[in-house]
């Protein structure tokens, strides 16, 4: 019989470098292909899966640092916040670390952060070393928008600029003129730099999409598209979005419950009392309160339904959708965020499978060229959560989690609550 180690070791740093670690008897949700193994062993080397399937087959390294009894839970690959923000220069290191650790907490192990700060570069360092607890990142430029670019020349100069920098992608805001879009476009498509986010007014969501725009961010432009803010939208409607969108192969980060509060208001007695805040600030939480009752003096309800049917629409259709809450904002506490936008995407009639997808294999397709992750398959990045329930079953199972493996360092439920109560203390001061 194959020798396995039997004693479960405790973490001896919250920064430890990538273990050696055998997750044992679980039921492993691969989200490849659909693909589900009962009792199944799963072994990482370092920040990699190596091995997933059955108990005897299993090469167990020689030194095995965590060894996780699996039985009767349910192991999934780590989530990824598609728009995302993360510290900029001038945070204190305290600071940056809760944000940071904030979304690990929640089983964020990947995040598409969507406003370039230079500082992001040695976060990332940081994290992959082992010195500083985080997700993976992939960062985006500064903002291009209408503020910061002058004109089409200056477009184009710093999109050069910003790919020979190494960013991961450039970030697009609203503000630009037709002929700025156009020349950054243009330069990015040159030079193989994607660009994405926000479609500024001047330019629409036809326009962004055949200018090859890598992500739609906030379903920005579809419902500018139709004066969906003014009618209900009709099936034509939708259908012309479907086939523009699937033409044009980019991607959607919907954002939905963040903006379903921005445009539709939201019940500020209810989100002012949710768990999650205790990891806010007194100024932010009543900053966040001010702004929910703002959204409330305007809100538009037609717009919160027709951007219900579109979300459902296109994740029926199969187009290209990847999970994004743009933590931190109003009420968007980094981690639970995600876990707040698949609630809303779950009430906006997405199943089970059409979530998890979105924030698992989704965003490991977008990131191909990056690297192998978002399912539990041989080679892939090591990042999982470990669950106590079925989330196919129950999508609000995701919430409640064992612990996670991010990048091979595992996280037991009891060193994230630890770590979790001293944040609310640090807040609280």
């Amino acid at each position: 019989m194959r020798w396995i180690l039997l004693i479960l070791f405790t973490l001896g740093s919250m920064t430890a470098q990538a273990e050696n670690t055998v997750i044992n008897n679980t039921t492993v949700l691969t989200m490849d292909n659909d693909k589900t193994l009962s009792g199944a062993t799963v072994v990482i080397v370092d920040d990699r899966i190596t091995y997933a399937g059955p108990a005897a087959d299993a090469p167990i390294p020689r030194s095995v640092d965590n060894v996780i009894g699996g039985t009767g839970k349910f192991l999934m690959p780590g989530l990824a916040e598609m728009h995302g923000h993360l510290p900029s220069s001038g945070w204190s290191r305290e600071r940056q670390e809760r944000i940071l650790f904030l979304y690990l907490a929640g089983g964020v192990t990947t995040v598409r952060g969507m406003l370039g700060d230079p500082v992001q570069f040695e976060l990332r360092k940081e994290i992959s070393a082992g010195t500083m607890d985080g997700p993976v990142l992939y960062l985006a430029a500064p903002s291009m928008n209408g503020n910061s670019v002058s004109s089409p020349a200056d477009g184009r100069a710093k999109i050069r600029r910003y790919a020979a920098q190494g960013w991961d992608l450039q970030k697009i805001h609203p503000g630009l003129t037709r002929a700025e879009y156009d020349a950054i476009a243009d330069e990015a498509n040159k030079l193989n730099f994607p660009f994405g986010g926000h479609v500024p007014a001047d330019v629409g969501i036809e326009r962004a999409l055949e200018a090859g725009q890598i992500s739609i961010d906030h379903m920005d432009g579809y419902l500018q598209m139709v004066d969906g803010d003014k009618r209900e939208m009709t099936d034509d409607d939708f259908a012309k979005m479907i086939e523009i969108t699937k033409r044009s192969g980019s991607w959607v980060v919907p954002t939905h419950e963040l903006f379903n509060v921005l445009i539709g208001g939201g019940d500020v007695a209810a989100l002012s009392v949710r768990p999650e805040n205790r990891y806010l600030t007194s100024d932010a939480l009543a900053s966040y309160q001010r702004r929910a009752a703002n959204a409330n003096a305007s809100a538009n309800a037609l717009a919160v339904k027709n951007r219900n049917r579109l979300l459902k629409v296109l994740a029926d259709a199969e187009v290209n959708l990847a999970l994004g809450s743009d933590a931190p904002q109003l009420f968007s506490v980094p981690g639970f965020s995600i876990w707040r936008e698949i609630q809303s995407m779950q009430a906006a009639g997405l199943t089970a499978a059409q979530i998890l997808k979105s924030g698992t294999s989704a965003p490991g397709r977008y990131f191909a060229d990056k690297d192998k992750f978002g399912t539990i398959s041989v080679g892939s990045r090591a990042d999982l959560i470990l669950l106590n329930d079925n989330p196919y079953e129950n999508i609000e199972a995701v919430f409640d989690q064992t612990g996670v493996v991010a990048a091979g360092k595992w996280y037991s439920r009891a060193d994230i609550d630890t770590r979790l109560d001293a944040i609310a203390a640090d807040v609280a001061r």
